[in-house]
């Protein structure tokens, strides 16, 4: 999905590594493709998805609470929403697209509040 960030930080040390703020949250992206020079605190229309290596794992929890929670100081994260599988998407106060391959075991989840782990959150800088 496609969204407008802030460009809050880019690592020294990982030349992939950017922290944006989304819809005023902060996150740790995984940089896959910037064709242009970019620069602290502008702001830029960003694709990110979700990259999964293994198998995604969706659980049901019982909290209604969403949000995204970094995992220590890696790329990964839990997502935290609601799921919609008739959009492919989870709704955790940032609007992430799943693809639809991997929710084909989860139509009993649609509508319902859940949390899954993702490897990290990669974007593509297109403007």
């Amino acid at each position: 999905m496609q969204y407008t960030v802030k460009l809050i930080e880019l690592s020294p040390l990982i030349e992939e590594k950017a922290v944006l703020e989304i819809n005023g949250q902060r996150v740790v992206a995984f940089i896959n493709s910037c064709p242009f020079e970019i620069n602290q605190r502008e702001q830029y229309l960003v694709e990110m998805e979700l990259t999964i290596f293994d198998d995604l794992v969706i659980s049901k929890i019982d909290s209604d609470e969403k949000g995204i929670e970094q995992i220590g100081d890696s790329f990964s994260y839990f997502i935290r929403g609601t799921l919609n599988i008739d959009t492919g998407n989870i709704d955790a106060g940032i609007l992430f697209e799943v693809d639809s391959e991997f929710l084909f075991d989860y139509g009993y989840l649609h509508n319902q509040n859940v949390q899954i782990r993702v490897d990290r959150l990669s974007v593509d800088f297109i403007g």
